[in-house]
């Protein structure tokens, strides 16, 4: 505070405000707190004690440095400090290399934004300075002001010590007065004159009081002025405090975009950790790369030891001799030791040759033991099929015994016709051929036509009985089949014989040929050892000599970057030997580097290729150069000499696939990543379906303008192609991949410039084996091919200028300029020259070109013999290929164009699906099954209106393509032949659409309209488009289609193709039954499948029906299902089976309860079922067949008749029947059932299908009867089963679970709804036996049966034992996340398990455990598909 404040009372100093933004003075770490406190004050004192610490900090540094340095150049240690050091490298190397080039790749990035970052430092810095000059000018203002100020505050004084002084005068002037005034009687005669000086002094105290007033009111004026100066500086100094706040908000502000820089470079780091991933060979890199430092370390170590030697060779030259005795010595002694580690080191390897011998060995051993033990196994299964073709004879023998001998000769009618025929066939050949077949010598011919020795033939009379009844052919059949089913066993264990011995073969070959590469790669990397210590002494030599090791940064197609040495006298050829040693690959001739240059062309960046016989130097590289390694021409060689060099070339086609670089369909881009995905997967499983895009996107195996349909999408699709590449090794799936891009993309092996015409107008020239190429600027349209080989436009010559390339066809006499720049002339001179030098030899001396310096061009080339000849033919570079293709573009065009309305349809992802399918497999479109899609009338209008679209687009319109040839390479796959619509939500405004279509697709058969609402009005209009189609199925289900509609429909009869009709669901009566009979009469009639359940036919209308079909005998499936029958239509269909009219399927489901056959009624079909030999399915489901069928009883109780065993007579094995399917769904059967099913399928080697859900077949207390565990045990041909909701419980289903686990026949089984108790009885152990042993169960159903976590987790142990399951259903149970993980542990272990539902709402509660459970199984499992 200065002096003025301190004189002026009432006036406050001005102070500077607090902020929170202004912090104290802190002592610094180097100084004590005492002298802080004394030179805080003293800013000179300070400056000294900050002089004086630097020195002192300098001095040290000195010290230190020297220290350093002598330290530095004591050898020893250099020595322990490069072995000290050597090990934290190792652990190091690979975080540090990593992390090097990933920070390099981000480097670019991070120095742009760097950049903006510093041009946005610069202006803040600009405004910052501006702020501060304002302050100071406005801290001088303020300066002056407080100088004016104290101007004021001393003439102030001045005046106030005027006034004190006229104030004492004022009072003595008073006590002189009053001295007057006591002597005034004595001076009257002076009181004129004093009363004149009195007034006189009165004037002047009046001008004093008016002065003291003037001052008092200027005091009051400067008091006023100086509040106003310090409000305002307490302006300015708000002023001053809020620009030091935004200072501070656009401080955070940037912290913030530092923060979001850093997520993004996190991101970035996140999107570049998919490449560790794509780079697992990079581990061979790195394990080459420590040898290499190991090598190098080792130099090192002679190195310093050398410096040893000869610092004591010049420090003691006295003892000169001594020393070079000694080091003779030693040196002995480093050779001897040398020689030891190379001894240790061979007969480490010899030992480790040996056990790679015996292991190898062992290898065989198993390997033949295993060939051995499945050549027992087949052999023994061999004789156990001739065991059972033995017992099938004897079984016929014994058949044949127990016949009489007429029924005897109408059973064996059929094969003595049989042998009639073959010996007619025999005499129709020839007498010579006859009596050969006898087994007589052949004869001259006599003039009888018969030679000696042989007898006349019988003659057969052609009115011979010949045919036996139905049964015995039934029986003959069976057994024929049975031989046939075992001849095909045979076969087919022959060819599993032929093709585990090609295996064999195979994998001994692959052995060979591993021993082989292994050997070579071993003398290779010898070879490239030598070739790098050599390369490192000659790096020495050249270091001492004062040449400076340069660092090159060299950036590869993969996107990584690598740290390479290299001199600037280095030739390129040596840099691309140093960038193959630190990256692990061989050096090969097709390796180039190329200087990457930006033009700002169309093309972006133009790679200049550096002669490889010159020098860094010469072609003007430094270290600030953008290298890049690569593959300079796409040549395809007949063999890979290295795995690397082809990982290689594979990586840069694909990364020019997916950036585009080259232009790919969606078609062949989807096949292209099949073989990438089992190059970098291997073969497809669950678990690595799901880790396709884990921390990597859809860029990394496609291009980013495939179709934008989503991850789900693209990974189901990715996954099926994927599966179609299993067997394939990765060596394998890279040629694959190479030569599907070489035979099916127009761009393969392109490399592009950017050229201009006349006119100035942009194009690209794509220079591939094949010749010069002319494209449009984005390389989509071909315009011109300039080719190698024979034909139209052939290549004769091609000249460079500076302004571009000149070009000469064959048969003319004019040459073309191409104008680019001078490098890029310079670059497709040299490709032109290069290409033509690898072609074939034949074809260089047919086209006779001069190549100058043709030895120069040709030195670094491979020979032409080492490639394949280039592509003879190349696909135009068109948007789609064929009509499926277009199709599929136009759809999602419309699909994905701006729209402004909001009701937009999403994809119908089925109906891709369809063309999806058929694209990936290379096949024409002939199924588009649509049903349950969730269609509405809009989304089937646009896809009906794009089929024909796509029917009527002809690929030789568009423009800018020549019509022959885009008529070549068009696909017309587009070939529908079945279609189906069902189960959408259409009305009748999607008639008119599928008239359409039916008009337009002539090749349909089979075709589903099922849910078209016709209603009696649109079936003619249907019928007419439908006649045009060779149609053999048609399904109008649920159509609301009655006898008029049906009356239309039946014209359909006409066409003599249609064998399948499907009316169910409808409003169909008996009135148009004759209608129906007539076309069915009708002799060209080859309908063979009706569907007529769940309509209004009755009685009359069925009866109508089984005239005809008695007569006709068709059709052979008949669906009659919940009509109004009643009881007398059971009966009917009794004598419609007992008939035997060709029937095999026959379905009389009661779901609706019109029609219910009984057990009586039942009892009636079954009996003639029993010599019935030709239905093969019958559909009892729910009818009451279970009500009234029951043993019946005398008196005593004594059973008399047993019904439930009469009723299932016609399965046991004497009887003819044949059926192999049998459904009885809800058909009120209990465990008296049950027994006599099982009692009569024991010996049934027919039934393959039984179907019994909703039924109570099990005991009272929830067991299973005896006779299911028997069934189960002994049954070799029943495949499926379905006893879903009968009662059974924890009791009876361990009982099941036991007998299951002997079981070698059922592949599907369904326990749906049986329920397992959750306490001690549960069958925990029997459903882990049995899934565990059984060995044929392929699908297992266990829905709703209360299965806690212990029963899944030892079902899951179970199955971790299985190899033969596929799916598991279990949903809604009382599973909780727990026990899923718990599970997980043996699902991963199975291999087989493809799907799993785990569905339950137990598991869905909390969201974070359902996610934590679901990813377990997806990361640890090889599931193709999880419900949960």
């Amino acid at each position: 505070m200065t002096a003025a404040h301190q004189l002026l009372p009432g006036v406050k100093p001005a102070t500077w405000p607090s902020s929170k933004y202004v912090r104290e003075p802190a002592c610094p770490a180097w100084m004590s707190h005492e002298d802080f406190e004394a030179a805080k004050h003293d800013p000179e004192r300070l400056l000294e004690l900050c002089h004086l610490k630097v020195q002192a900090s300098q001095r040290t540094l000195d010290t230190t440095r020297k220290l350093t340095e002598s330290l530095h150049n004591d050898p020893q240690y250099q020595y322990a400090q490069a072995v000290q050091s050597f090990e934290e490298l190792r652990k190091e190397h690979l975080q540090l290399n990593d992390s090097y080039n990933d920070l390099e790749t981000i480097n670019e990035t991070v120095q742009e934004v760097v950049e903006v970052l510093r041009t946005d430092k610069h202006q803040l810095l600009a405004e910052l300075n501006a702020l501060k000059r304002e302050i100071s000018i406005q801290s001088i203002e303020n300066t002056k002001l407080a100088l004016k100020e104290k101007e004021a505050v001393a003439f102030q004084e001045g005046l106030s010590k005027k006034l004190t002084s006229q104030e004492q005068q004022l009072a003595q002037l008073d006590d002189e007065l009053r001295d007057y005034s006591n002597s005034q009687i004595q001076i009257n005669n002076e009181i004129g004159a004093l009363e004149s000086a009195a007034h006189n002094l009165s004037l002047q105290t009046a001008s004093l009081s008016e002065l003291r007033n003037h001052l008092d009111s200027t005091r009051l004026q400067q008091e006023e002025a100086i509040r106003a100066l310090e409000a305002e500086i307490e302006q300015k100094v708000d002023e001053v405090i809020g620009h030091d706040e935004q200072l501070w908000d656009f401080k955070r502000d940037m912290s913030a975009r530092i923060l979001a820089l850093q997520r993004k470079v996190q991101a970035a780091n996140d999107e570049l950790s998919r490449l560790h991933r794509l780079s697992e060979h990079e581990m061979n890199t790195l394990s080459q790369q420590n040898r290499a430092l190991n090598d190098e370390l080792k130099s090192k170590t002679d190195q310093l030891f050398a410096t040893r030697k000869e610092m004591n060779e010049f420090s003691n030259s006295a003892r000169r001799e001594i020393n070079i005795k000694r080091e003779e010595i030693q040196q002995c002694m480093s050779i001897v030791d040398l020689v030891e580690r190379q001894n240790a080191g061979l007969e480490a390897s010899i030992a480790r040759m040996l056990e790679q011998n015996r292991v190898s060995e062992n290898q065989i051993q198993e390997k033949d033991n295993i060939n051995n033990k499945n050549l027992i196994e087949q052999a023994n299964f061999i004789a156990m099929v001739h065991m059972e073709l033995q017992t099938v004879r004897e079984d016929l023998y014994m058949i044949k015994s127990r016949l009489c001998h007429h029924c005897r000769d109408r059973l064996l009618a059929g094969e003595q016709l049989d042998d009639e025929q073959e010996e007619l066939l025999r005499i129709e050949q020839g007498p010579a051929a006859y009596a050969q077949s006898l087994g007589l010598a052949p004869a001259a011919a006599t003039p009888g036509g018969h030679g000696p020795g042989v007898t006349q033939p019988p003659a057969i009379m052609p009115g011979s009985p010949r045919v036996g009844t139905a049964a015995e052919l039934a029986e003959k059949d069976r057994v024929q089949d049975e031989l046939r089913r075992a001849h095909d066993a045979l076969e087919a264990l022959n060819r599993q014989l032929l093709e585990e011995r090609e295996e064999r073969a195979r994998e001994r070959r692959e052995e060979e040929d591993s021993r082989k590469q292994e050997e070579d790669d071993k003398l290779l990397r010898m070879q490239d050892e030598d070739l790098r210590r050599r390369r490192t002494a000659d790096d020495d030599k050249r270091k001492q000599s004062g040449e400076d090791l340069k660092t090159f940064t060299i950036r590869f197609v993969n996107g990584t970057r690598k740290k390479v040495d290299a001199f600037l006298s280095d030739t390129v050829q040596d840099l691309i030997n140093r960038v193959s040693s630190k990256i692990g690959v061989r050096p090969f001739e097709m390796f180039h580097l190329a200087h990457a240059v930006n033009e700002n062309s169309v093309l972006g960046t133009v790679d200049r290729f550096l002669d490889k016989t010159k020098t860094l130097y010469e072609e003007g590289i430094n270290t600030k150069c953008n290298l890049v390694f690569k593959f300079k021409h796409y040549k395809r060689l007949h063999r890979w000499s290295d795995v690397n060099t082809q990982d290689r070339f594979f990586q840069q086609l694909q990364r020019n696939v997916v950036t585009e670089y080259y232009p790919t369909p969606e078609k062949l881009a989807v096949a292209l990543a099949g073989y990438e995905l089992q190059v970098v997967f291997g073969d497809a499983t669950g678990k690595k379906r799901h880790s396709y895009f884990d921390k990597v996107g859809l860029d990394a195996y496609l291009p980013v303008s495939v179709t934008p349909l989503g991850y789900e999408y693209w990974q189901e699709r990715l996954y099926r192609n994927h599966k179609r590449k299993k067997g394939l090794s990765p060596t394998e799936s890279r040629n694959k991949y190479i030569d599907k891009m070489r035979q099916s993309s127009s761009h393969w092996g392109m490399t592009f410039f950017d050229i201009r015409d006349k006119e100035n107008r942009p194009f690209v020239a794509g220079i591939g084996e094949d010749g010069l190429h002319i494209l449009s600027a984005d390389k989509r349209v071909l315009i011109q091919s300039l080719r190698f080989m024979s034909g139209p436009n052939q290549l004769a010559g091609w000249e460079k200028s500076s302004t571009g390339i000149f070009v000469k066809k064959r048969d003319s006499k004019l040459m073309t300029l191409y104008a680019s720049s001078k490098l890029q002339s310079e670059e497709m001179y040299n490709l032109l020259n290069e290409y033509y030098c690898m072609l074939p030899r034949d074809m260089q001396q047919g086209l006779g070109i001069e190549i100058p310096e043709r030895e120069h061009v040709c030195q670094d080339l491979l020979p032409p013999e080492t490639f394949l000849p280039p592509v003879e033919y190349r696909t135009l570079p068109v948007e789609f290929g064929s009509a499926a293709e277009y199709l599929k573009a136009i759809y999602l065009e419309q699909i994905f164009s701006p729209d402004d309305s909001d009701n937009r349809p999403g994809p119908v992802l089925k109906f891709i699906n369809c063309i999806d399918e058929a694209l990936d497999e290379n096949l024409p479109v002939q199924s588009m099954d649509l049903s349950f899609a969730e269609m509405a009338d809009s989304d089937w209008s646009m896809i009906a209106e794009l089929i024909v679209r796509a029917l009527d687009y002809d690929p030789a319109a568009e423009p800018s393509v020549a019509p022959a040839e885009r008529l070549r390479s068009w696909q017309d796959n587009l070939q529908l032949e079945k279609l189906s619509v069902e189960g959408n939500d259409l009305s009748e405004a999607s008639v008119p659409a599928t008239k359409d279509v039916l008009n337009r697709c002539v090749a349909l058969t089979d075709v589903n309209l099922s849910g078209l609402p016709l209603d009696n009005r649109h079936e003619a209009a249907l019928v007419e488009p439908l006649m045009r189609l060779k149609l053999q199925k048609l399904a109008m289900c649920d159509c609301l289609i009655g006898d008029k509609g049906v009356r239309a429909i039946l014209e359909l009869f006409n066409n003599r193709t249609l064998t399948t009709l499907l009316l169910n669901g409808n409003r169909i009566t008996a009135n148009v039954m004759a209608d129906l009979a007539g076309c069915l009469d009708l002799p060209y009639c080859v309908i063979d499948n009706i569907g007529l359940g769940t309509n209004k036919i009755q009685l009359r209308g069925l009866e109508t029906l089984i005239q005809v079909m008695e007569r006709a005998r068709r059709p052979s499936i008949l669906d009659f299902s919940d009509n109004p029958l009643q009881a007398r239509g059971g009966q009917r269909f009794g004598q419609l089976v007992e008939q035997q009219c060709g029937l095999v399927d026959l379905d009389i489901s009661n779901a609706t309860g019109q029609m219910n056959i009984t057990g009586d009624v039942g009892l009636y079909i079954t009996r003639q079922l029993l010599n019935n030999p030709e239905m093969l399915r019958i559909n009892f489901s729910d009818n009451s067949i279970g009500q009234n069928l029951h043993p019946l009883t005398d008196p005593s109780g004594q059973v008399t008749r047993d019904l439930p065993l009469e009723f299932f007579t016609f399965l046991e094995r004497e009887a003819i029947c044949n059926l192999t399917t049998l459904e009885l769904n809800r058909c009120e059967l209990n465990h008296d059932h049950g027994a006599a099913l099982t009692s009569a399928l024991l010996d049934n080697h027919k039934l393959k299908k039984l179907y019994l859900s909703g039924n109570k077949l099990s005991l009272a207390d929830g067991s299973t009867p005896q006779g299911w565990v028997d069934l189960l045990e002994i049954t070799g041909s029943l495949e499926e089963l379905d006893m879903s909701l009968n009662g059974f419980q924890s009791r009876g289903l361990a009982v099941l679970f036991t007998a299951l686990a002997k079981n070698r026949s059922l592949r599907k089984l369904t326990l749906d709804g049986n329920r397992v108790a959750g306490d001690d009885s549960s069958p925990l152990d029997e459903a882990a036996y049995m899934m565990s042993t059984n060995s044929t169960l392929v699908e297992l159903r266990m829905a709703e049966m209360g299965i806690d976590d212990h029963l899944l987790e030892r079902m899951a142990e179970g199955l971790s034992e299985n190899s033969v399951m596929k799916k598991l259903i279990a949903p809604r149970n009382v599973i909780t996340t727990r026990g899923i993980l718990d599970s997980a542990k043996y699902f991963a272990v199975n291999t087989s398990l493809e799907e799993l539902d785990l569905t339950c709402a137990s598991v869905q509660q909390v969201e974070d455990e359902y996610m934590r459970a679901y990813k377990f199984l997806i990361d640890n499992t090889n599931l193709e598909t999880i419900l949960m």
